[in-house]
């Protein structure tokens, strides 16, 4: 069992279906967004591990012509369901930071 909390890749949501962005709310991802990807080990690269958890951050936005998803940049991952994703819809980076227009004036 390892779990690594460095930047690792870079994985891309791969899809161009309509329905697929609907269903997981992939169209109300915002850059910063921390996201969690299930059955998704990036500890030697790319894979899909039942179990395993990579948490990420939302760093480019999706290009439906060449049909990929937004870009995640890993933040942690580990192959075992030792990270338990919360769900929270002020999970950015600029909210946690209070940064760009969340900043406090």
């Amino acid at each position: 069992m390892q779990c690594l909390s460095q930047p690792l890749y870079l994985p891309n949501v791969m899809t161009s279906d309509p329905a697929t962005v609907k269903e997981y709310k992939l169209d109300k991802l915002k850059f910063g967004d921390f996201v969690a990807l299930l059955d998704h080990d990036n500890s030697f690269g790319r894979a899909f591990v039942k179990g395993a958890v990579s948490i990420g951050i939302v760093v480019h936005s999706d290009c439906l012509l060449a049909g990929h998803g937004p870009g995640i940049s890993t933040l942690m991952t580990c192959s075992t369901p030792l990270i338990e994703p919360i769900l929270d819809a002020n999970a950015n980076i600029a909210d946690l930071l209070q940064i760009g227009i969340k900043r406090k004036k």
